[in-house]
Order: structure tokens, then sequence, then C-alpha cells
């Protein structure tokens, strides 16, 4: 009786919307369900072992998670996804929400980088990250991450790889995007690979965490056509950092 009482409260708390206690019960949920995921496919990866073809799983068992969460994505431009051979993602970075727009439109042998917090921290969803091949770096040892980016660099075209980064480095709630960190364009420009830049539209309409509002809605995803690198050098990183930003931002600030 009592926990269909309790069942029963967090109902009458979903239904609340904009109330704190929604916001806190949604992320509780996000959060126990991406663990239970992960728990539920560590047996399969293990098996596996290390491989980034382990996303397909990873991407199966995630896209179910937004429906759980009132979330709905439309995706604009994802034939720019289809080209063959490696590139690197960009995308700017709200929120741990990002995941499920991650994975909406994840192309085939895709990982992201991630911070090595995720694999220290996280417990399954960390070690299953791991086995599905996300590339993780040290902030904290400058050092130690630019060799860990180089190292994924020369891999690129040998592996077939395509990278998901988060060049802001931080999530971003502002109405502006942060200035983009050069790792991933120095990566690019070191692969000789194209660059394919995503926005995600502004989740303030649905999400806000410091007014503790998450309620349901839409966010939509915009793929731009691919930057090329071919040709470019160390020096012109700078340059191509700029106008990947700014094309970036004008499609972020009409989506707001």
């Amino acid at each position: 009786m009592v926990h269909w009482t309790l069942i029963l409260v967090f109902m009458m708390l979903v239904l609340a919307g904009r109330s704190t206690w929604c916001f806190y019960f949604k992320f509780a949920l996000y959060f126990m369900a991406v663990v239970v995921a992960a728990v539920v496919m560590l047996p399969v990866l293990v098996f596996r072992g290390r491989c980034v073809n382990n996303m397909r799983l990873a991407k199966r068992f995630a896209n179910p998670i937004k429906h759980l969460l009132g979330l709905q994505f439309k995706v604009r431009g994802a034939e720019h996804l289809l080209r063959p051979g490696p590139y690197i993602i960009v995308s700017n970075h709200q929120s741990s929400l990002d995941f499920l727009g991650m994975m909406e439109i994840l192309p085939e042998r895709t990982v992201p980088v991630a911070k090595k917090e995720v694999l220290v921290f996280t417990g399954a969803f960390g070690l299953a990250s791991y086995l599905c091949g996300t590339v993780f770096i040290d902030r904290r040892r400058p050092g130690v991450a630019r060799g860990t980016l180089e190292k994924t660099a020369s891999s690129l075209r040998q592996d077939n790889i395509r990278l998901w980064i988060f060049p802001e480095g931080t999530r971003n709630h502002g109405k502006h995007l942060l200035n983009f960190r050069r790792g991933g364009f120095h990566l690019a420009v070191q692969a000789q690979v194209p660059i394919i830049p995503v926005v995600y539209s502004s989740y303030a309409k649905f999400y806000n965490k410091k007014d503790r509002k998450f309620n349901s809605g839409l966010c939509c995803l915009t793929v731009l056509p691919p930057v090329e690198t071919r040709g470019l050098g160390v020096t012109d990183v700078p340059e191509l950092t700029t106008n990947v930003q700014c094309a970036m931002s004008s499609i972020f600030m009409d989506n707001q």
C-alpha cells in the first residue's frame, strides 16, 4: 500500500509540471534509466570487448529514455551525417540531456570525447561508455590530454572512426555560445578530416537548472554542411574555429 502511495505522489508531482519536485523527480528518473540501461548492457559489452560498434547497442537502449522524460527531437540536415569516411562532429553543450540528442542522430562508428571523470565517477555508465569506445581525456593534465587526442588523430582514418566533441568545454545555460576550445579543430586539421557542426536549440522553454524547471519539450537538432580541412595547417586553426563558432552561433540564436 505504501509503495503505491509513493507512486501516486510521484505521478502528481510530474503532473505539476513546473514544480521543483518535478525537476528532481525527472532527473532522478533520467539517472535511474541510464544506469539500468548500462547495467543491462554490460554483460553483452564485456563479452564483446571494447569496440566502437557497441554504440549501436547503446543507441538502442538510450533512445526510449526521451519518452520517459517527455522530450522530442526534431532533426534538420541529417543527410550531412551520411557521408562516408571519418569526420569530427562538434556541438554546443547545455546539459547532460545532450546525451539523448546525441543518441538520436549518432552515425555509425561514432564515439564521444568525454572528460575522465565520467569514467571514474559514474559507475556502470562509465564502464559501459568505455566499452563502447568513448575517448576519455584528463582535463587537469593538458599534456596528457593532448597526447590522447594526437593518438586518436592517427587512428581516425586507419580505423574509420568519427568523433563527437563539445568544444565549449563545459555546460552552458546562457543565451550565447561560449568561446570554443581549439583541441577538436587541431585534431581535425591534423587528421585532415571534415568537421560537421551540430546545433542543439536552446532548452530554455522546457528546461532551466537555475529555476528548477523540467517540463516536456521539443529540441531541434540542426546539422550543418561539412567544413573541409584538407590542405589546412596549424596556423589555420584559429580562423577555422572562429568560422565554425560563428555559423553555429547564428543557428543557435535563431532557435532561442
